[in-house]
């Protein structure tokens, strides 16, 4: 699963009282019955959409005394019976656990079954409690087995996107019904043990119209087509017979697709299939299914041949294997020469076999991504089935760049999920995190490679660093859960910012201690160890304290990072230069306040620095602060051979830095020289900072006559990073993107309107400089707009607004003359542009700035875009975002729209978070708050993890004046009272949590 993979950063939840919790680990104690084997026959009706369920399981009693019942999960099921096998089939044998282990001969055990008599037992069923309670006539003794069977109906529907639920139909076609089984999914589709180390083997046979395409399930299809059925239908069965899986990993689908097929062939020639099931109608151009097909092989080879335990050998051999892919893929499609073809093949061989151990390996004949429309999630991992959203399947006219950049991740994601979630999985539910963050570490690993470290780096430093919403922010809120938390009400509160961001840094921050080529091997091992089985926190640390220093406590560490919420802040008190040598004196602070006694310890903490001279690191290392103070000791140092140091380089711990040790000077020289591009945007994001903040006061005490301005030093350091040949242009649009939030400074992120202001007087003063360079650079980018450089183009667009469209911030005087009207006229072109990026861009833009001719640029874009299901979601992210007076009569019209479907996640979802960002009018205006409130309830009463968002908006709640927090307190109190707590329980509780906090 993705939340990258959700498309949903929010963090619900709380690490507070138990009574606000519905589960605790205490709840997850492994039960007395293992599962065996699942043998599921669906019957997919073409009069109606019910879907009957049989299903045979086979159990072993592994607890030391006899048990006389089992008790299954059974969620919503209809038209129950239950019976069991009189005649007893050869055992199985306990489940097998390891890369080693002996796989029973199912195909044999079915054939038993079907020739086994049935003997009807009792059974209650408590479907508050959603249990139910088999009782058998004689006890079962302990390594016993025993075959129950269940008849039951499912009744799926477009509202609950758990279980078997519709998904996208072309007009004419039976209706295509697809499964998210993540959580407890598998549990509203058949009786089972529906827990994450309920691990077992499935065979699955489905009956279903002839007329749908494609009819899926996990492992491989016996034979190469589907089976004819009596009454027209169709059987496809499925063998899931080599790798047990979770129950939440289970996937059927049955409906009409597009599909496009490719081949991954691994350097010694082994193959197998991938399929891209897409929703019809929805690739436009046949060469986007060809680019995503593209894009997924090679993530699955990069897979095999840079991850591993030998990832960090083998560079000859490696850069060669992909230079001979290449040319043997070119051969392969031309077929023009069989002779050189196989000698490639022979090449591959050889050098692949250097290898003791590759990355994962894929053992099933066919992988597939499949496209949906509705889910919670961006994307789901299936076992060899992986659902993503349709917009973010392939390469379209409609997807911007950061689809784009979603598309390469969570491909690669989802299948290293096949090895890390599936294979390996985690015990319990806590351990999501672990199947998350170790994949979203992998996942980064392919980003880095594909565009560049620097650019995914800076942008996931933003993204946590983003105040009032981003995880640092959520970290420290009212409703903030620790990554391993106390409890949970639903498994959607443990898909968060912690889960995504927190975790993979913990992970992060664990390689570098370890050493990048001591934790690949480490992770080997976690995988061998726990191949086909289940894994707690605390045996993945053990596996990494294996190859941990001596004078590390890996478990300390762990317990601090994961088990509580927050995180430290650095302080560099002091740099001292004695007898040649540099004292670099650190102390850790935010531990000692913990509300919990026990939570007062100092968190473990990696700190890479470098001395950097002239714009290079002369000395460079890695301390371990562990204790609240500490000390980096740097040999042969004289005061003038460094310019600075640099501290906590590539954000290499989840936290921030206060640097009393930076004078101004060292400030500036950092933010135009370190070559750390992490350190070198955080020093130039805090020049920017302080510049924010001067205005932000001078705007609170009314001095806005021009005896407040924006320093010529910040001008010009703006001008010298717009100059720098020696960043990207794909980086300097990172830097250069200036935002109305004030990270360094969060005794301000509540003044959003100030600070708005501020950052529009920052970009007037920087037009006042360079305008004409900015949009001669502006229409250079425009004639050769590409994935790299539109950011940059945004950024400089965004300058060239508030100098020619709006009055001065700082000074007095008007906007000048028809300058709307001139910014406007940038935009024109690009609302016809080849990519999306440009287009939704000039419309949000051209919208905001207003015109007869924004206007007819909008009712075009409503009317071509929202025929198409990606353009849809595309228009509504777009109207969402707008920040205008008129935003919230435009988000009114949006939700009234026929095309506009609340029931769709990713339409719900969309306005949601848009509304939400824009935090001064959803909060801070009375329209806009009553607009939050009536929001809030709407999208949360039909899909409460849409709603999540909400949340992050009134994090900051307790900041502002009286008079305001009175205000925004009551309405938090109206909407929680707005919820049903029974229908609506996580919100319900999380807001209750967050009201606590006002008392």
């Amino acid at each position: 699963m993705c939340i990258f993979c959700t498309t949903c950063k929010e963090t619900p939840g709380s690490a507070g009282a138990s009574d606000v919790y519905r589960f605790s680990r205490a709840d997850f104690i492994r039960g007395a019955w293992a599962p065996l084997h699942y043998d599921l026959e669906f019957d997919f009706p073409t009069a109606n959409t019910a879907v009957k369920v049989t299903s045979r399981q086979t159990y072993m009693n592994v607890q030391s005394e006899p048990c006389s019942t089992l008790v299954l999960n059974a969620h919503n099921l209809k038209d129950l019976s239950v019976s069991v096998l009189t005649q007893k089939p050869s055992a199985l044998g306990p489940p097998p656990v390891g890369k080693d282990a002996k796989v029973p001969d199912f195909v044999a055990h079915v054939k038993e079954l079907d020739a086994s008599s049935l003997a009807a037992v009792p059974f209650d069923y408590n479907e508050d409690k959603r249990m139910l309670t088999i009782s058998f006539n004689e006890p079962v003794k302990p390594g016993d087995e025993i075959v129950i069977k269940t008849v039951s109906t499912c009744h799926p529907d477009d509202k609950e996107l758990e279980g078997i639920y519709f998904d996208f139909t072309p007009p004419g076609k039976p209706q295509t019904m697809i499964s998210q089984c993540q959580q407890y999914g598998f549990q509203r589709i058949v009786p089972c043990v529906d827990t994450m180390n309920a691990k077992t083997f499935f065979t699955t046979r489905i009956t279903a119209s002839s007329e749908y395409s494609n009819i899926v399930s996990n492992g491989d299809l016996l034979g190469d087509a589907y089976m004819p059925a009596s009454d027209g239908r169709v059987t496809a069965t499925y063998y899931n017979h080599n790798v047990n899986m979770a129950p939440y990993l289970f996937f059927i689908g049955v409906g009409t697709y597009d599909t496009h097929v490719a081949e991954v062939e691994y350097p010694n020639g082994q193959t197998f299939a991938v399929e891209i099931l897409a929703l019809p109608g929805v690739i436009d151009k046949p060469e986007d299914a060809t680019s995503a097909l593209q894009s997924l092989v090679d993530s699955i080879i990069w897979t095999q041949i840079s991850t591993g335990p030998e990832k960090y050998e083998h560079e000859a051999e490696r850069a060669k294997i992909y230079d001979l892919i290449a040319e043997r893929d070119s051969l392969k499609r031309s077929s023009s020469d069989p002779t050189k073809l196989a000698s490639i093949r022979a090449e591959l061989k050889d050098l692949v076999s250097v290898w003791k151990d590759t990355g994962y390996t894929y053992t099933f004949k066919t992988y597939r991504e499949i496209g949906m429309q509705n889910s919670n999630y961006g994307g789901m991992e299936n076992l060899n089935n992986t659902t993503i959203l349709s917009s973010r399947l392939t390469p379209s006219r409609w997807l911007v760049d950061g689809g784009h950049v979603y598309m390469e991740g969570v491909k690669v994601h989802e299948f290293y999920h096949n090895i890390n979630g599936s294979q390996t999985t985690g015990e319990t539910p806590f351990e999501i995190w672990l199947n998350e963050a170790v994949t979203v570490h992998i996942q980064r690993q392919r980003e880095d490679a594909i565009f560049g470290h620097d650019y995914m780096r800076l942008g996931q430093v933003a993204y946590a660093q983003a105040p009032g919403t981003g995880p640092l922010a959520l970290d420290k809120a009212p409703s903030s859960m620790a990554v391993e938390p106390a409890g949970f009400n639903t498994t959607q509160e443990l898909v968060s910012a912690m889960t995504y961001s927190k975790a993979p840094e913990f992970i992060r921050m664990v390689q570098a201690i370890l050493g990048k080529e001591k934790f690949v091997q480490a992770l080997f091992n976690y995988h061998s160890k726990f191949a086909f089985s289940n894994a707690t926190s605390g045996q993945w640390v053990d596996c990494m304290c294996d190859f941990s220093p001596p004078d590390v406590d890996l478990k300390l560490m762990a317990k601090g990072w994961l088990q509580r919420t927050s995180f430290p802040t650095l302080v560099v008190e002091s740099e001292e230069v004695a007898n040649s040598n540099l004292t670099v004196s650190l102390k850790q602070v935010g531990f000692a306040e913990r509300a919990k006694e026990e939570e007062r310890y100092p968190w473990m903490i990696p700190v890479e620095w470098s001395a950097v001279k002239d714009g290079k690191s002369v000395k460079s290392g890695l301390y371990i602060l562990k204790e609240e103070t500490g000390s980096i000791a740097i040999e042969n140092m004289s005061a003038d051979s460094f310019d600075f140091v640099s501290v906590a380089c590539d954000w290499s711990f989840y936290g921030d830095v206060k640097n009393h040790a930076m004078t101004d000077a060292k400030k500036l020289c950092q933010a135009k020289t370190d070559p750390d591009t992490v350190n070198r945007f955080l020093a130039f994001q805090n020049i920017l900072d302080n510049e924010k903040c001067k205005i932000v006061e001078a705007l609170r005490t009314g001095v806005t006559d021009g005896l407040v301005s924006v320093s010529s030093d910040f001008v010009d350091l703006y001008g010298a990073i717009l100059e720098d040949s020696n960043l990207s242009i794909s980086t300097k649009g990172r830097f250069l993107s200036i935002s109305s939030s004030c990270p360094s400074r969060p005794e301000l992120s509540h003044f959003y309107h100030y600070l708005d202001s501020a950052k529009r007087a920052i970009l007037q003063a920087v037009y006042a400089r360079y305008g004409d360079k900015l949009t001669a650079l502006f229409a250079e980018l425009q004639a050769d707009s590409k994935l790299e450089n539109r950011t940059l183009k945004q950024a400089t667009f965004a300058a060239i607004k508030a100098g020619l469209a709006s009055a001065p911030v700082l000074g007095g005087g008007e906007a000048p003359a028809n300058g709307k009207d001139s910014a406007a006229a940038l935009l024109y072109p690009l609302l016809d542009a080849d990519n999306m990026s440009d287009r939704a861009f000039a419309l949000k833009n051209t919208v905001e700035l207003g015109g007869a001719k924004g206007a007819a640029a909008h009712a075009n874009a409503k009317k071509v875009w929202t025929e198409h299901t990606i353009g849809c979601e595309q228009y509504i992210q777009c109207i969402a975002s707008v920040d205008s007076e008129a935003a919230p009569g435009l988000i009114r019209e949006l939700l009234e729209e026929p095309f506009f479907n609340m029931a769709l996640a990713g339409h719900a979802r969309t306005v949601a978070r848009a509304w939400c960002a824009n935090q001064k009018r959803a909060l801070l205006t009375k329209e806009g708050l009553q607009l939050t409130k009536e929001l809030f309830i709407k999208v949360g009463k039909v899909n409460q993890m849409s709603a999540y968002g909400f949340l992050g908006t009134f994090s900051q709640v307790m900041k502002f004046d009286k008079g305001v927090r009175d205000v925004l307190c009551a309405t938090v109190r109206e909407m929680k009272d707005d919820l049903d707590p029974k229908e609506q329980e996580s919100l319900f509780n999380q807001f209750s949590r967050l009201v606590k906090t006002f008392d």
